[in-house]
This record gives C-alpha cells, structure tokens and sequence, in this order.
C-alpha cells in the first residue's frame, strides 16, 4: 500500500503547490485591479436586517466551527482505509488554509486593497473549497440523478448565503466573487492533479460523477442498513410526547419562579451578588477555561467531530442522529422557552463578552453540555472496549458541573436556570438514548469477525477495533 500511494505522490503534491502558489498571485492581483467597495451600515430594521443577522450569526458559528469539517473527514478516509482520498482531502485541506493566510498576510504588507473585505478574508474560498471538496469525494456514492440534483442544492444553498452576505452589505460583493473564483479554481487545479496521480487505476469518471476511489463500498457513510430509531413510530411518539412535557414543565417552572415563588428569585439573587463580590484573576482564569466546554461554536464543533468520526467507526447512523437530535431538541426547547419566560439577565457585571440576547432562563450552555458530554459519554462506553470505556460517566458531570459554576459566575445565569436546566436535559438525553438505542451493533460478538474470515466494509465495528 505505501509503495502504491507513492508512486506518483511526488508529482500530485507539486502540481499543486504550483497552482495554489500562482492562485496567490492571482488573488493579488485581483486586489490590486478589481475596484472595493466601501461597506455601508447594514439595514437596521426590516426583513433584510433580520435575514442579514440570521446569516451572520450562520457565518460567524461557521468560522468558529467550520474548518473541522475537512480535516474530520480526512480521519473518516484513513478509518476507512481510503488513504488517496484521504491524501487528496488533506492536501485540498492544507492548500486552502495556506492561500488564505498568506493572501492575507501579503495584501496586508503590501497594501494592495484598498481598504475593507478582501477575497481572503470574507470567509468565501473556505466555504466554496469545502462544500466541492465534499462534493467531489462523495458523488461517486450518490445514484443516478442525485449526483446533479446535490450538486445543483449545494451550489444554489452557498450561493443565496453569500448574495445575502453582499445585499446586506456584511462584505464586499468584489471580495464574495474573487474568493469563489479562487476558491473553484483551486478545486479544479487539486482535482486535475489528483486524477493524473491516480490514472493508472483505470478510466477516469467524468469530473462531475466524483473524483476516483477504488472501494465505493467503504465511501459510504453508513453503510449498516438499519431503522434509526428502533421501536419506528412508536420512538417517533413517546421522542415528541416527551419533548412536549419537557416544554411544558419548563415553562411552568420559569413562569412560577419569575412570578410566584420570589423566597426562589432572593435566593437566586444572593448567590449571583456572592459570586460577583468574591471575583479574582485566577478564578476568571478557570471560570474561562470550564465556561468554553459549553459554547456554542465548541459544542457544533465537538459535534462535527464526534458525529463523523462515531459513522466512520461504527458504519451506524443511530449513534450520530442520537447526539444530533439531542442537541437540537435541547436547543429548540431552550429557545421557546426563553422567548416564552423572557427573564432578564441577572443585574450584576457580565464577565462574559457578547451575552446573547436571550432570556436568562433556561441556561442553554448547561443543557447542551449534558446532552452533548452526556450523550457522548454514553456512546463512548456502549462502543469501546478498553478498560477505560466509563471514563467518560466520570468527565462528563464534571465538565458539566464546570460549565454551570462557570455561568454563575460570570453573572449571566440564576441557579435556577441552571438547575432546571440540568434536570430537563438529563431527562431529554436519556429519552433520546431510550428510543435510538445507537449501542445496537456494539455488542462483541457482532463486533468481532468469525474466525478465519475477512472483515466486510458493511460490517459493525467498535471503536476500539479501529485503533
């Protein structure tokens, strides 16, 4: 295999360091040529502005998170064993981060822009060089006419966030349409060299099917063919019944404690003031540390991550459709409550910068941190094999315990919130766990192949079976 992936090697990487080093200079010279506009303040009130602050907020969760996505998916090639894509993703990978910190370092030395976004900046190759690196790994799996019905969703989608980028005047449209060129002819100079590279494993497809692989078999996401929820419409039922009462016991319990139970609300306030009065630099220090386990561009990350990864691994979509729906329930319940309840902020100093304007009650950090970590920790001990498999039963409460002190300390939170928090997300992740059971398949027997046999690609697999 190492004598296979070598062959060649050498002359893909050096394609492709030439282009991504000429599309530097490109991208210069469209700085220096191309007229910038000057962005103006964006709409302050109307269907544009709310549109506008929707997408920001999209663009602002994708920078934070949105460049795992590639690399993530690198790991899933190498589990599954498909090394020149892998290769192939890795370079694509590395090559976008390097163009766009070098054109970003060389526009700002030698001042070619003359103010505002560039091409570099706005965020517009990684989103193009991203959604077509996908594209072209994994078309070679979709059937028949969902190749151009994907590939005419994914490009319509990107495009009507980045239109919606420019009308709002968020960036520059110059800067939107020069990084989508670099950003496509990138794709096509990495895929070109990527085709030369592997032209001796026969005929090559048609660019538009997908870049070659040897085993589509092993490219398939989830190739374990099974029932997401095991019990079918009755785990539909009792996951929205219990969703439902969760909803309703919240907002019961936020609307008696605003309203009704104030020896609730003095309590709330005397531990708040406790914390703001016994703040020092070493416990802002550990509160920041505990706090960043429970944000929002942490948790969609360690998502991103732990979802991949769990599909490569096991060949199963109950365990990342579990974590995911257990996020999003968590998330939508949080918001209606919120706007429901509508209970101020705690009036003490928020050490915390950018307080999202929402209700103090529940604390959506909390919760996310119990159904991710909790989530999480379960998967990890119905999947694993090492004697460390309950480790995380261990971290996770502690992490969430973390994440709790932490927004108590920063001011943004009553105990109440986060109490009730930790109590209806505990109730809603076990729910979840219930009725996906995403630790069928984990047992090992089915983990271990017969005897004298090879390991089929649709086979389950544990975790610790891949390492």
């Amino acid at each position: 295999m190492a004598a296979e992936l070598s062959d060649g090697l050498g002359r893909f990487l050096l394609h492709s360091t030439v282009g991504m080093l000429a599309l530097v200079g490109i991208g210069l010279a469209y700085e220096a040529l191309v007229p910038q506009s000057q962005l103006s303040e964006p709409p302050s009130n109307g269907f544009l502005s709310v549109l506008g602050g929707a997408v920001g907020y999209v663009a602002e969760i994708a920078a934070q998170a949105g460049w795992l996505i590639l690399p993530v998916v690198v790991v899933c090639l190498l589990i599954r064993r498909l090394y020149p894509l892998a290769v192939y993703l890795g370079v694509v990978t590395a090559g976008a981060a390097i163009l766009v910190g070098a054109g970003i370092l060389l526009t700002n030395a030698l001042a070619v822009s003359k103010g505002g976004s560039t091409l570099f900046s706005v965020g517009s190759v990684h989103l193009v060089v991203t959604c077509g690196a996908l594209l072209l790994v994994f078309l070679p799996v979709i059937p028949g006419r969902g190749k151009t019905w994907t590939i005419i969703g994914i490009v319509v989608a990107a495009a009507a966030v980045e239109a919606i980028r420019a009308i709002t005047d968020a960036v520059s449209l110059w800067a939107v349409l020069g990084g989508w060129l670099i950003g496509l002819t990138w794709l096509c100079v990495s895929a070109w060299a990527f085709r030369r590279w592997r032209r001796r494993d026969g005929p090559l497809p048609v660019l538009h099917s997908g870049l070659p692989v040897e085993d589509r078999r092993a490219l398939v996401p989830v190739p374990v063919r099974e029932p997401l929820l095991a019990g079918g419409g009755r785990s539909v039922l009792i996951l929205c019944g219990t969703w439902l009462l969760l909803a309703c016991a919240v907002i019961g319990l936020g609307l008696l404690i605003t309203g009704v139970l104030s020896p609730v609300r003095s309590f709330d306030q005397a531990v708040v003031e406790w914390f703001a009065e016994n703040r020092t630099d070493t416990w802002n220090a550990l509160a920041t540390m505990a706090g960043s386990f429970g944000t929002t561009g942490g948790i969609i990350g360690a998502l991103i991550v732990t979802g991949a990864i769990f599909s490569a691994a096991t060949r199963r979509g109950a365990p990342t459709i579990f974590l995911i729906t257990a996020v999003v329930g968590e998330t939508a319940l949080y918001l209606i409550t919120g706007v429901i309840v509508g209970r101020p902020r705690p009036d003490v100093d928020h050490l915390s910068e950018g307080v999202p304007p929402t209700s103090s009650f529940p604390s959506g950090h909390v919760a996310a941190a119990v159904v991710f970590y909790g989530g999480l920790a379960l998967l990890l001990r119905a999947w694993t094999r090492s004697r460390l498999r309950d480790l995380g039963l261990i971290l996770a409460p502690l992490i969430v315990l973390g994440v709790l002190l932490s927004r108590l300390y920063w001011g943004v939170h009553y105990p109440s919130d986060t109490i009730v928090s930790l109590l209806f997300a505990t109730v809603w992740v076990w729910a979840c766990w219930r009725c996906f059971e995403p630790a069928r398949g984990a047992s090992r027997e089915e983990s271990q192949p017969a005897p004298g046999t090879r390991r089929n690609h649709s086979q389950p697999t544990s975790l610790q079976n891949q390492k």
